[in-house]
């Protein structure tokens, strides 16, 4: 049995960030990285150049979980790893549409990783006629990109409106408008139905039996937090809203956390889980929590700050109002001071 006192399971950047966090700020802990994709890439480059660094207290694993029994991993390949700190880092996958025919050639589900975004902007840009099924925010950023660069593109988007979960109907309209202008083509209100063609896509049919042109297809339908590992270990998920975590980033098993992604995250204003996975956020996410595995220096941070500050606003104003209160029984005016 393999015994390590911190693991981090995940293939993407949040774990890399994570890792190096908790390797800086425990330096005598032992870590362990599990990941399922068994490629090289610059990842590997960068944990051997911090493992060297300390002492070679950090092992990959290029392995997948099963499952677990108290505090040790069962993996795939038969190894057993014992931990006292587990973190899920294992992310999120586009949403892949009811679509007949999406598995042709030329279509391409798009995530949220920039890298990958680039190469499907350089492949379109070799395309003629270029659709867009997904009028969201990163649906409308390809569009406007590509129309600028004087391709033929189409957006698709189901509501009734470009970026509806985003932006108010006026910068909807104005989106539109652009686009547009700059010789796009948006339908609204509609779904493809099938992807036409025999290997590779040729055209598309839409939900009201229209046929239009396409050899190049970007799905931009969102992305779907990966919680089968969290199914596995018995903790609490939302199965598209991600893993329940606290302030802390703990799960429902406090000796689990999970960052980035597969996190379900707290909407402030609507007190309720938000449909919206923040890829900006979570590398400062990941950062945190390897920098607080063992003593929670500080949470969340900006967020905990703005509500100890808007106390103690509150607090000043209640102090000030009482002052007036008194001071009107005299007919005299005190100003607030600048809060």
């Amino acid at each position: 049995m393999y015994k390590y006192q911190i693991v981090i399971a995940g293939n993407g950047e949040p774990a890399l960030v994570c890792t190096i966090s908790a390797r800086h700020t425990y330096s005598d802990k032992s870590i362990a990285i599990i990941k399922t994709d068994n490629q090289n890439s610059i990842i590997e480059e960068i944990l051997t150049s911090v493992s060297g660094g300390f002492n070679n207290m950090l092992t990959v694993f290029y392995d997948d979980i099963d499952n677990k029994e108290h505090n040790v991993l069962n993996l795939k390949s038969g190894k057993k790893v014992e931990y006292e700190k587990l973190v899920l880092a294992t992310g999120s996958r586009p949403i892949q549409p009811p679509v007949e025919g999406i598995q042709k050639s030329g279509v391409m589900l798009i995530n949220k990783d920039p890298e990958q975004i680039r190469k499907v902007k350089h492949q379109a840009l070799e395309a003629e006629n270029i659709v867009i099924y997904g009028g969201g925010y990163i649906g409308v950023e390809l569009c406007d990109e590509l129309v600028r660069a004087k391709k033929h593109v189409t957006i698709i988007e189901k509501s009734k409106r470009l970026m509806p979960s985003s932006f108010d109907s006026e910068t909807s309209d104005k989106a539109k408008e652009i686009i547009e202008n700059l010789g796009g083509k948006v339908i609204l209100n509609s779904k493809i139905k099938s992807i036409m063609g025999i290997d590779s896509v040729t055209g598309l049919k839409l939900s009201n039996d229209e046929v239009i042109d396409c050899d190049f297809l970007m799905i931009c339908c969102g992305s779907r937090p990966n919680v089968e590992l969290a199914e596995k270990l018995g903790i609490i998920f939302d199965r598209d809203r991600g893993i329940l975590v606290d302030e802390y980033f703990r799960t429902s098993d406090k000796s689990i956390y999970a960052v980035g992604e597969c996190a379900a995250k707290f909407d402030f204003f609507a007190s309720d889980l938000s449909n919206v996975l923040m890829h900006n956020t979570k590398m400062e996410e990941a950062k945190l929590l390897g920098a607080n595995l063992y003593s929670v220096i500080f949470n969340r941070g900006k967020m905990i700050s703005y509500l100890a500050e808007k106390r103690s606003i509150k607090d000043r104003i209640k102090t000030e109002l009482k002052k007036l209160e008194i001071s009107n029984a005299a007919k005299e005016f005190i100003s607030l001071p600048r809060l």
